[in-house]
């Protein structure tokens, strides 16, 4: 499956609604010159990608570093899991076991790939949530960072100034779901599209349309959060 780097710039005419949740800072320098190390193509099939992914995940020692673990946790969100859902078409109903022809759901696309990362045990638990609360519920009791803005500038400065290296949980207000992904200076966000049933794509944070369509996101940290990592990493599942 060949990937698709949509750049998505249609206005999206829905307003979200938001509660309100205990802002927290993630204070880490991010580089500004490395580039996005998506593969150009899905290797292999994904039940194989599956096996690689269980292997890489059984290879990690409890010496290693917290910067090794999540270098293999991002690696096999963004080399060996997503790349295989690029393309999958997006559906309100839809909840596959693996990418496809079959549409998608934006929280079951989240749940789906997560589980199959290692991360949760139960996917229907999660996707059935709301955005914050499946933020909340990938935490365990840990702080999210929700980030409140009054204008597209605003949000934009926001993602530059607190979203760390790696790949992380995004809500967007009471609406959507998916992965946000920084490699230096260039972000992404990775979600099933509803519009026109696009399904799932890579978008480019820049001009991405989900801007308008709430002024909160909650992100729930996972690369570089060693909370997480320590979890995933011992096979506790959320």
């Amino acid at each position: 499956m060949q990937f698709r780097l949509l750049l998505l710039c249609l206005p999206l005419w829905i307003s979200c609604q938001n509660t309100p949740t205990t802002p927290i800072t993630v204070a880490k320098e991010t580089p500004v010159t490395d580039t996005l190390l998506f593969p150009k193509s899905a290797e292999g099939s994904y039940s194989q990608q599956k096996k690689v992914v269980q292997d890489m995940r059984k290879g990690l020692r409890p010496s290693d570093s917290n910067n090794e673990t999540s270098r293999v946790f991002t690696a096999i969100m963004v080399q060996h899991l997503i790349p295989h859902w690029i393309g999958t078409p997006w559906s309100f109903e839809g909840h596959p076991e693996q990418p496809g022809t079959q549409p998608v759901a934006c929280s079951y696309f989240v749940a789906t790939v997560l589980r199959d990362a290692g991360v949760v045990s139960n996917r229907y638990r999660m996707a059935q949530l709301g955005p914050e609360d499946e933020a909340r519920y990938l935490s365990e009791k840990d702080a999210i960072l929700t980030l409140s803005f009054s204008d597209v500038d605003s949000g934009k400065k926001l993602l530059a100034e607190k979203i760390p290296e790696g790949i992380h949980f995004i809500g967007f207000g009471d609406l959507h779901v998916g992965f946000i992904y920084r490699k230096g200076n260039q972000m992404v966000f990775i979600h099933s599209y509803y519009k026109d049933k696009i399904g799932v794509i890579i978008d480019p944070v820049e001009n991405s349309p989900l801007w308008e369509i709430c002024r909160r996101f909650y992100v729930y940290p996972l690369s570089g959060n060693t909370p997480f990592l320590q979890r995933w990493k011992t096979k506790k599942a959320a």
